[in-house]
């Protein structure tokens, strides 16, 4: 799981907002399960109200609904790693407890401590208990919050652009590369002819609710009646062909994912 943080926060370190200091940090909270919340530092040209990648990252956790979490990682381009500040230090005592805190650097540099080492006398004392429930009249519309996924691999394929997959893509092959953390989850899945992956179209922008589709001559359909992946939410489904699998390697025939593609999740066919 270390590594994976590391993995994390170093990928979320490309999203930060740094035009004052160019020193970009990012941030990966290991939650309960195998959640991870990401954050990065946003800057203010008022300085004051610059945001730490570490407080992104358990703000975002925070309104997942997430309240249990086990290790921190804080990735940015310097050595010896990056340590929370102060004001950082005393949030996540607060929301978090003394969870371990992992510092990276871009060289390969790790380390590792508890919260209470670097924060041995935090402000206010023991942390408080958290309520136990959620505003009640807020409970019916929680359906509505943003859901968090967590990717599970990533498309390895020679399509390279949204919309240029061709359309020869069912006799052509592609690999899906999975986490190295996840290998017995694909235990037996050899046996599978068929599986069905579930990605997300990091690379779709926008969408309409009824326009004129490709490959279907030309004629209006809404968007949840035809395969576009301009979709409100950018989730693909394709069954594909299983032709091997070399350790979290899948070798599949049919994928009409570019490369790059974050996947969701991996499921078997159901026999018919």
């Amino acid at each position: 799981m270390v590594e994976t943080l590391l993995a994390a926060a170093k990928a979320a370190r490309g999203r930060a907002y740094a035009p004052y200091s160019r020193f970009a940090v990012g941030a990966a909270l290991a939650a309960e399960g195998r959640a991870i919340f990401t954050g990065c530092n946003i800057e203010n040209g008022s300085f004051g109200l610059t945001v730490c990648a570490e407080r992104v990252a358990l703000g975002n956790a925070y309104q997942a609904g997430r309240r249990l979490f086990r290790q921190l990682a804080v990735v940015a381009d310097c050595s010896p790693p990056p340590r929370p500040c102060g004001a950082c230090l005393q949030v996540i005592h607060e929301l978090a407890g003394d969870i371990e805190v992992i510092m990276g650097n871009l060289h390969g540099e790790v380390e590792r401590r508890r919260l209470s080492e670097l924060l041995p006398e935090p402000f206010g004392g023991p942390r408080p208990a958290p309520p136990e429930t959620s505003f009640p009249e807020a409970a019916a519309d929680l359906w509505r919050l943003p859901l968090t996924l967590q990717p599970i691999g990533r498309v390895r394929s020679s399509f390279l652009e949204p919309g240029g997959v061709p359309e020869n893509y069912r006799a052509l092959t592609s690999e899906i590369h999975l986490e190295p953390t996840l290998a017995e989850g694909l235990y037996r899945i050899e046996e599978e002819p068929r599986i069905i992956v579930l990605g997300y179209l990091h690379r779709a922008e926008g969408y309409t609710l009824k326009s004129e589709r490709r490959g279907r001559g030309g004629e209006v359909y809404g968007v949840f009646a035809c395969r576009t992946y301009r979709r409100p939410n950018p989730i693909s489904l394709t069954e594909v062909e299983l032709l091997g699998r070399r350790g979290t390697v899948l070798t599949v025939r049919g994928l009409d994912l570019i490369d790059g593609t974050p996947v969701l999740d991996l499921k078997t066919v159901y026999p018919g």
